[in-house]
């Protein structure tokens, strides 16, 4: 019961650093129509998160979870490769990684409760990943790998931010590893922390983009 209340009031923080980068974006400065279109995701996909842990994480509100986590990442890679991608790889990129994206969720519905229970990737009582997650988990360093592509685009004071953006992810990787029910140290609640860790990311991001395309010159 504790970390279904722990993974469960964690995801209003998704919800928060969505409608937070989004205010920002009104109140402060205004950012390019396809990063905003990732930070409303962002707000989207938290509330099948708290949907999901929140009333006994079962099939169809897991699906909605890792759909729009599937979602969000997708809306990242391309706001990532209309940033300075040349307009063919552009579209290829959105749409090959938007067919993988929507295969992926299909062959999640079409294999029924049970594949959520399948990890090709697994590190035993610990927790593992499923084959959707590990697509996320692809889709997630696609996204940042993309912003570095493009490094030298990236004007010198926001480089930063960028790196404390990937730290962020990466520990984010690391907490998801972990099963939604594990704490370890009485108060390490692995799966919830990940929820907190990626919202505050978020809110990194903002500010990376926030530098470069407003305070840059």
């Amino acid at each position: 019961m504790t970390t279904i209340l722990a993974n469960t009031v964690t995801a209003f923080a998704t919800i928060l650093s969505g409608l937070t980068t989004l205010a920002f974006c009104g109140l402060i400065a205004p950012q390019p129509w396809r990063w905003r279109m990732a930070y409303a995701a962002i707000f989207v996909t938290g509330i099948p998160t708290v949907w999901y842990h929140g009333f006994g994480e079962t099939f169809w509100p897991g699906v909605a979870d890792i759909g729009t986590n599937l979602l969000l990442a997708w809306t990242l890679q391309v706001a990532a490769l209309w940033d300075n991608y040349a307009p063919k790889t552009r579209w290829v990129g959105a749409i090959a990684s938007g067919l993988v994206n929507l295969f992926a969720i299909a062959g999640r519905i079409s294999m029924g409760p049970g594949s959520a229970r399948i990890f090709p990737v697994t590190f035993g009582e610990f927790g593992g990943f499923s084959v959707v997650e590990l697509v996320l988990i692809v889709d997630s360093f696609l996204a940042i790998g993309l912003l570095y592509g493009k490094h030298q685009y990236i004007p010198a004071r926001a480089r930063p931010l960028l790196y404390v953006t990937t730290v962020f992810f990466l520990l984010g990787a690391v907490l998801a590893s972990a099963s939604n029910h594990r704490v370890d140290f009485s108060i390490l609640a692995w799966h919830a922390s990940w929820h907190v860790v990626g919202a505050f990311g978020f809110l990194f991001l903002w500010a990376f983009n926030h530098v470069r395309f407003n305070l840059a010159a």
